[in-house]
């Protein structure tokens, strides 16, 4: 009978721990004090319909959320409360998803995640470089500038795979072929 047992609760944690395989968990954090208490919604991009849409409150600074459906989604502040911290693009891909929501937004942990915060910092970098060039009067080194950002961008996407969540968004962003 003790055998039994012993089997059954295996079984029981295999069944569990393969159950979530397949779940995204977000681990956040806000860098405002004025944000206790207000929603956090999860928008997956493409299916922004009420159904689809997940909220937490934020509570000592932290939120979280799980889930199994794997998309590009958005993580942003209640409407009231927008100006406290930028939005977040996040593939809710399987593992743990840490971000930080405040004025320059972060998210890491998972390889999409990573890359997504490599992409965004390269786009802010990016558009830095192109409005200085054409504030100084640079017009074909900044389009020069642009058309390399979208090149890295695509060949980006590829490398993650276009069947992945990261690349086949930014592949919807800047389609192929790639530019010279």
């Amino acid at each position: 009978m003790k055998r039994i047992l012993i089997l059954a609760a295996c079984a029981a944690v295999l069944l569990a721990s393969c159950g979530r395989r397949d779940e995204y968990r977000i681990h956040g954090r806000v860098t405002s004090n004025e944000l206790e208490g207000v929603q956090i919604f999860l928008v997956p991009v493409g299916h922004e319909e009420p159904e689809h849409v997940d909220s937490v409150r934020i509570h000592n600074h932290e939120f979280q959320f799980r889930g199994r459906e794997h998309w590009m989604c958005t993580l942003r502040l209640d409407r009231y409360h927008r100006d406290k911290g930028q939005n977040l693009l996040v593939p809710t891909e399987p593992g743990d998803i840490y971000v930080t929501i405040g004025p320059d937004s972060s998210a890491g942990g998972t390889p999409q995640n990573d890359s997504m915060q490599v992409w965004k910092d390269l786009t802010i970098a990016s558009n830095r470089a192109y409005a200085d060039l054409r504030n100084a009067g640079l017009k074909e080194q900044a389009d020069s500038a642009r058309r390399a950002y979208r090149n890295h961008t695509r060949r980006m996407a590829l490398a993650l795979g276009e069947d992945s969540i990261a690349g086949a968004f930014l592949l919807r962003m800047f389609p192929l072929p790639m530019e010279e």
